[in-house]
């Protein structure tokens, strides 16, 4: 399992206080069109998934997300 409680919590944290763009674009073809719903989803999926391995998907998108908007933020830093 690659979450629990401790880094739910912690996503939580982070994109409660992040400035979140509209759009996002994570990946070649991929972009993220309404980033605020992606990741309310996503923190809800892994709430009533955790430990069910083939959601652990929804947690590596928005480790994702957090990488490229804390990268984006250091860079204008």
């Amino acid at each position: 399992m690659k979450y629990a409680d401790k880094e739910i919590q912690e996503m939580e944290e982070f994109f409660k206080t992040a400035e979140l763009p509209q759009t996002l674009t994570l990946g070649p073809g991929v972009v993220i069109t309404d980033l605020k719903a992606f990741t309310f989803s996503h923190l809800q999926i892994m709430k009533l998934r955790q430990g069910v391995g083939i959601f652990e998907v929804f947690y590596d998108r928005l480790v994702q997300v957090r990488e490229i908007l804390s990268t984006a933020k250091q860079e204008v830093a």
